[in-house]
């Protein structure tokens, strides 16, 4: 029996929801700033490129995360008023949103001032500060140590599934403690941060395993414009990387694959 018999059968699911299985998480086509996975006083522009801060530090994360392989986005600050700062990186989901990024231990970034790098609040001296016009280039390097179906994402079909608004979502618990707990750094894993076409050398090695995201803090009405590729205004040169903007169409493969392994087994 296909799908769309099984949903006409009246005996069925007369009266009931429908299973959580039968439904499957949509991904987006386009690698973007996320309108959802950002805090609210962040603007947006339509195209999810540009984002503008607002107050104090505050932060918006890329619709696309990665957890192997060599990925490189950009930045590009677009306008810095006077006492306004930003701190760019990498964001697991479990980095806060109402915080910079690298206050905690799933971020790591660079600062705007002074050009101090980030890490679970703790800083350090790294390259020359960046400001207005300048663009920064950003690459993760995350070694392959499992077989390929760990790298599979979530298929959702186990999680109960809710309606709100005009849409059904599948709903997960957020287990921040154990998720902290779980943390185990990834040998062999770097950042390196570039300013303008230069490498400014490894930020951070070793960093925790799991799925990162660009993700981008604003302090004030500083404002940034967001290049996931493929053409770059400085591409790294010497080192082999993927555009972020690939990601869309890998994590849709993957997402398949993830469904139809769900019903094999």
């Amino acid at each position: 029996m296909n799908f769309r018999e099984l949903l006409s059968d009246p005996q069925e699911f007369a009266g009931k929801p429908i299973p959580s299985h039968l439904n499957r998480i949509i991904r987006q086509t386009v690698v973007k700033l996320s309108s959802n996975d950002r805090a609210p006083q962040i603007k947006l522009s339509a195209d999810g490129m540009v984002a503008t801060g607002e107050r104090g530090y505050s932060v918006i994360r890329g619709t696309h995360g990665v957890s192997r392989g060599t990925w490189f986005y950009e930045v590009r600050v677009v306008n810095q008023p006077k006492d306004s700062h930003a701190r760019i990186g990498w964001s697991q989901p479990f980095g806060l949103l109402q915080a910079p990024v690298g206050y905690d231990k799933f971020s790591y970034c660079v600062r705007s001032r002074h050009g101090t790098r980030f890490h679970d609040s703790r800083g350090y001296h790294y390259q020359e500060p960046y400001g207005q016009g300048d663009t920064l280039g950003l690459l993760i390097h995350l070694p392959e140590t499992h077989p390929c179906a760990h790298y599979l994402p979530s298929t959702g079909k186990h999680l109960p599934l809710v309606r709100f608004k005009s849409s059904h979502y599948f709903e997960e618990r957020d287990d921040l403690k154990g998720a902290q707990a779980a943390l185990t750094p990834l040998v062999g894993s770097k950042l390196i941060f570039y300013k303008n076409g230069i490498c400014q050398g490894e930020a951070f090695t070793n960093i925790y395993e799991g799925t990162y995201y660009p993700a981008i803090s604003l302090y004030k009405d500083f404002t940034v414009e967001a290049n996931f590729g493929p053409n770059f205004v400085f591409p790294p040169t010497g080192v082999e990387y993927r555009p972020m903007c690939e990601r869309a169409e890998m994590l849709i493969v993957e997402q398949c694959l993830a469904d139809m392994l769900y019903f094999i087994k």
